[in-house]
Order: C-alpha cells, then sequence, then structure tokens
C-alpha cells in the first residue's frame, strides 16, 4: 500500500515537474519574442503595412529671351478611384465588381471606353494598394462636366489634376527645345527609396535633356528643370487598403525656371520663311555668340511626345525623307562650296599676297590632266580678277590660284583658327564637320593627297563639311573683329518665385581668326560687295532694315549623273549697338543668291521694326568706313 503510494506521489511529481518544464519554456520563449525581439518584430509588421509615395515635383518653365513662354505645364483632368473608400462589405471580389461597374457606367456617361479590367484591379490592390487607380486621363472640359454629373454618388471618385508638360509654340523651336516622357520608374537612380514610384517628366532632347537635373552654369551647379522629388508615408489595413497616413507628405519642389537668348519674333519668322523647304537658318549676336534664332525645317511637334508617341506618329517621323527630328543647325554636315573663299582670302593676305593683283578667269583651270570650270566658264569667265572682284563675284579661279600658290597646310591653318573641323561646344548635341586632311583622304579613298584636292577645298569641295552653326559663329568672327565665341542659349536660369540665380553675362572665346584687323577690312569690304556692289552674287539681300555684307555658296554633291546643290549665304550686319551673324542653307536650292539672299533680306525686313527715316540714316552712316565690329561702308 505504501510503495503503491510513493509511485504515485512519484508519477506526479514527474508529470509536474514535466509540465514545470513546458510551461518554463513557454514563458521564456513569450519573454524572448515578446520582450527581447518585440522590438524587432513590430518594425518588421510596420514595414509590411507602411508604404512610402515618391510625389514628382512641378517641371520648370522655358522661356525666350523677350518672355515669351516656349514650354509650360498645363493641367490634365484625370479620373481616379480610391480603392480603399470604394471598398464594399465582404470579400475583395465585392469591391473589385463595385469598381469595375463604376467604371464602366462614367465611361458611358463620357463616350469613352475604359480599360480596367478585375483581374487589373485586383492586381492593383494587392501590388499598389495606396495608389488610386487611373480610370481615364486628360478628359475635355465636356467629358469632365458628363463625369461629374453622371457620377457624383460614386465615393472613391477623384478628378485628379496632373501636371502635363506643353509646347504652346506647337514646332516652334522644337530642335532647340527638345520634348520630354515620363521617367520609367524601373531605371530611376532613386527607384529604391520608395514603395510606390510616381515618376518625372524627364528630358529626352534639346535644352530639356540638357537642362534636366542640372545647370552647369556659373561657380556652382544649379537644379535643373526637374526639380526635386517630394514624399509621403501611408498605413496599408491587412486587407490591402489605405488605413491611414503616416506623418506629414513632404512636398515636392517644383524645378527652376530658365531664359533662353531666342528671340521669338526671330525665330516665329526664320520658320516661317523657311517653310516648305529644308534647311536651317541660325542667326547669332556676333559680340557674344548668343543664339538669337535656329531653325531646322522640317520641325515636328514636340506635344506629340507627352506622355508617349504613338506607334504611327512614330513610324512617320522616321520614314518622313525630310527627317524633321535631325536638328540640322547643329548636326548636318554640309560641302560649303564658296562661302569658304573668305577664309582662303585671309590665308592669301596672311602670306603678304597683294589684294590689288590681277589673275586671269577664262572660265577653266588646268590641273594635270583635269579641268575645274568657273561658274562664268559659260561667258567665258571673269577676265582679269583680284582679290575684292573675286569675292565679289565668287571667281573660282581667282581662288584655286591662290590656293595652289598657298599649299594646302596654310589653307587647313586658317581654317582650323575659323573653328572648321571642331564641335562648337553648344549645349544641345552637335556634330564637328569635317576639315580635310591628307589622312583623312587616304582613310576614305585609298589615296594620296594632290594639288588638284587643294584646288577643290579652295572653293569649298571635296572633302570639307560643315555645320550652319559653325558657319554662322565664322562669319560672326569676321564681323566682330576676329573672335570665334563659344554659342550659347542659356540667359538665366530662376527659381519658381521668380528670383535671379544665375545670369549669362560674359562671353566664352574659342579662337581667334589668324587674321591681321587690316586684312580683315578687306574681306569686309569684298563681303560687302556681294550683296551691295553693282555685280554681287547677294544682290537679293538687301533690305530697307540692315546693311549687310554676305557671302553666296552653291556646293555640288552627289554622283556625276545625279547632281544636286545645296546653296549657302552667311552674312553680317549692325543694327544700333547690336552686330548679327546670320547663316542660311537651302538642300537641293539653285544658287545661295537666287535661293538663300532673298531669304535673309526678307527676315530682316519683317524682324527690325524700324521706320524708313531710321533705315535712311542708317544708310547715310553705312557709306562711311566700317568699324572692327559693324558692316563695311
Amino acid at each position: 500500500m505504501k510503495d503503491s503510494i510513493i509511485k504515485a506521489v512519484l508519477r506526479i511529481f514527474i508529470l509536474g515537474s514535466i509540465f514545470a518544464v513546458f510551461y518554463s519554456v513557454i514563458v521564456i520563449k513569450l519573454w524572448d519574442e515578446q520582450i527581447r525581439l518585440g522590438e524587432e518584430h513590430r518594425e518588421k509588421v510596420s514595414k509590411q503595412s507602411i508604404r512610402r509615395i515618391r510625389l514628382p515635383a512641378v517641371r520648370g518653365r522655358i522661356y525666350s529671351s523677350d518672355m515669351h513662354i516656349l514650354a509650360d505645364n498645363i493641367i490634365s483632368y484625370d479620373i481616379v478611384f480610391h480603392p480603399a473608400e470604394m471598398r464594399q462589405p465582404g470579400k475583395q471580389k465585392k469591391t473589385v465588381n463595385y469598381i469595375f461597374a463604376s467604371a464602366y457606367r462614367i465611361g458611358t456617361a463620357i463616350g469613352r471606353k475604359s480599360f480596367l479590367t478585375p483581374e487589373g484591379i485586383r492586381t492593383h490592390i494587392v501590388q499598389r494598394p495606396a495608389l488610386p487607380i487611373t480610370v481615364f486621363k486628360d478628359l475635355s472640359n465636356v467629358e469632365l462636366a458628363n463625369a461629374i454629373e453622371s457620377a457624383s454618388d460614386i465615393q472613391g471618385m477623384e478628378i485628379k489634376t496632373i501636371p502635363k508638360r506643353f509646347y504652346p509654340g506647337g514646332k516652334t523651336a522644337c530642335h532647340v527645345l527638345g520634348y520630354v516622357g515620363l521617367e520609367d520608374p524601373g531605371t530611376a537612380e532613386d527607384r529604391t527609396d520608395y514603395s510606390y514610384y510616381l515618376p518625372d517628366w524627364n528630358g529626352r532632347d534639346g535644352v530639356e535633356k540638357t537642362y534636366d537635373k542640372t545647370i552647369n552654369c556659373g561657380p556652382v551647379p544649379l537644379p535643373g528643370l526637374r526639380g526635386s522629388p517630394g514624399n509621403e508615408v501611408v498605413r496599408i489595413d491587412n486587407l490591402g487598403f489605405v488605413h491611414e497616413t503616416i506623418g506629414t507628405a513632404v512636398p515636392p519642389q517644383n524645378g527652376n525656371d530658365i531664359v533662353l537668348t531666342l528671340n521669338w519674333r526671330a525665330q516665329t519668322i526664320a520658320e516661317k520663311i523657311l517653310a516648305d523647304r529644308i534647311g536651317s537658318f541660325v542667326l547669332l549676336d556676333a559680340s557674344t555668340g548668343a543664339v538669337i534664332a535656329m531653325v531646322s525645317s522640317p520641325g515636328y511637334e514636340p506635344q506629340l511626345f507627352v506622355p508617349k508617341i504613338k506607334k504611327d506618329d512614330w513610324k512617320r517621323l522616321l520614314s518622313d525623307s525630310g527627317r524633321p527630328l535631325v536638328n540640322r543647325a547643329t548636326s548636318g554636315e554640309y560641302t560649303p562650296g564658296s562661302i569658304i573663299k573668305p577664309v582662303i582670302a585671309m590665308a592669301a593676305l596672311e602670306s603678304w599676297f597683294n589684294p590689288l593683283e590681277k589673275i586671269e578667269c577664262d572660265g577653266s583651270l588646268e590641273i594635270g590632266n583635269a579641268a575645274i570650270h568657273c561658274w562664268s566658264w559659260k561667258n567665258g569667265g571673269h577676265g582679269n580678277v583680284d582679290m575684292l572682284y573675286g569675292i565679289e563675284q565668287s571667281c573660282n579661279i581667282y581662288f584655286m590660284v591662290q590656293g595652289r600658290r598657298l599649299g594646302f597646310e596654310k589653307l587647313r591653318d586658317m581654317m582650323e583658327s575659323a573653328g572648321i573641323g571642331r564641335k562648337t561646344g553648344f549645349c544641345i548635341p552637335e556634330r564637328a564637320g569635317q576639315i580635310p586632311s591628307m589622312e583623312t583622304k587616304q582613310r576614305l579613298y585609298g589615296e594620296k593627297w594632290t594639288v588638284y584636292d587643294t584646288c577643290l577645298i579652295s572653293i569649298g569641295q571635296g572633302i570639307i563639311t560643315l555645320t550652319p552653326l559653325q558657319v554662322a559663329l565664322y562669319v560672326s568672327a569676321i564681323a566682330n573683329g576676329g573672335s570665334v565665341f563659344k554659342p550659347y542659349l542659356l540667359q538665366e536660369v530662376r527659381d519658381p518665385n521668380g528670383n535671379t540665380l544665375y545670369m549669362q553675362d560674359k562671353p566664352e572665346k574659342m579662337s581667334e581668326l589668324k587674321v591681321k584687323k587690316e586684312n580683315l577690312e578687306i574681306i569686309r569690304e569684298g563681303m560687302y560687295r556681294v550683296v551691295n556692289g553693282e555685280k554681287g552674287t547677294a544682290k537679293k539681300a538687301r533690305n530697307e532694315k540692315i546693311t549687310l555684307c554676305g557671302k553666296t555658296g552653291t556646293a555640288e554633291i552627289g554622283p556625276k549623273d545625279n547632281r544636286k546643290t545645296n546653296t549657302w549665304f552667311m552674312g553680317f550686319g549692325k543694327h544700333k549697338d547690336k552686330t548679327y551673324g546670320v547663316a542660311v542653307i537651302v538642300q537641293e536650292g539653285v544658287s545661295g543668291g537666287s535661293t538663300c539672299a532673298p531669304i535673309v533680306g526678307q527676315f530682316f525686313n519683317e524682324w527690325i521694326e524700324d521706320s524708313k527715316d531710321d533705315y535712311l540714316k542708317q544708310e547715310a552712316v553705312s557709306q562711311q568706313v566700317i568699324s572692327t565690329t559693324g558692316p563695311m561702308r
């Protein structure tokens, strides 16, 4: 009996010990999880339920120098649904069906088809519960009114205002401005900082791209057009709906505004005149390198790219034979033809050639077994030609003889000083053109350089190409006394409140023409005669507003059985306190004098707003000797 009692007590003790150990383990585990590791678990739970949302900034505006808005932001009206406010009792499926039916109802009212599907709604609630569902985008005023009238009782519907990039000038200055698109969240640098990423408009071309994030000007880089994003933090409940907003949202900082050197009137007038032609027009402030007008024709509508260009529009632009996406002003590389002749004349003068020496032009120059004609060969040539008459009449024979005397190296040296064959340092993409070289001929044709090649480049033919921007800078250097400036577009940077952060006030010189001032005067005199002389090739550039000096050019391109001509005019002139340099090219024109010169004359007649009396006063002054920064006579 006693033994059985002892055994029973022992069993109870053992069983109690087991239970005590078991409960002790549970207590220790609970203490470990709730006390020691409690903060860690609470943080994990918090991370699972808290979402950080990126809020994009409003993009800065772009102005012309005369304060015309070139790129702005307009309000786009979108219809969005907030799933948390449309939640229905019961399973998630009821909420999904309710949202789908509400979208269909609004679509019927405004005459649009909703592209929402139950599967898409469900995926959105699971993957992006903190974000509203976009149902319809970019509503017209009529659609907006119908939507509000027909769906005012739908709780959770919101008319959301979204800033959208807008180009009020249409195609105007399209190649300068470029365009924007919505940034791809998958490639964004700050993608991992947010649970949900609402993207910025980012620059894809032109100044929109160059000054997108950062503006490198002055001693310190400035924030660009894009601005700085903000954020807000929300908590999600266990069913995937927004439960609450945590703390205060950090508002985004709007981007800085920029003012360009472009003059709106000059740009629009130049584009109008060049319309229906393939070519380019560049107008500079010759004393600084500021770009006043830059046209590439044909152009395109930057608005097509907002928010994303349609496939049909993209195919149309790519297949257009006029290549509207190419900025011919900076990336078009063209054979210069006779506009190179002032460079040859400068090289000759610097080698002490007498400008009064006359060279016989009988219409043709024999070089070895070949002959190169002057454009006047059908009339028997120009006769005895000195330098001024050679520039005025654009005599090929005169310049080929001078080029042959000088030799290739001296010609190339003067071309380099004029900026030929190198990029200008411009802020948007550009090509360098091609300066002639013996190595280039060997590489392209497997042949050595000959005297024939030297004669060709002396009249702007052969392996030499320039961009219209390079030409405008080169002719501006002739006008301003020899300085080849770095061209620029950025005039001013302003913060969103209109305060000036940066002002361009110091031009940057890239090189200097290797020519003495007195020799440059002779070149200007010849260019004055081109426009104003009795036999000048650019008489059609004359206008009532400004006295121009200039040079025409007609370059033959293509195979012998399909020759085409690209036509040029470059020139400069002084009006009041400003000296302008201009370059125009028209592809497949007739000649520089008949195709391009009239374009420049018409432009100045329309752009400069002076009375006839002002013109007569200016003409009287122009008969005096030209200053070092103005037109001749």
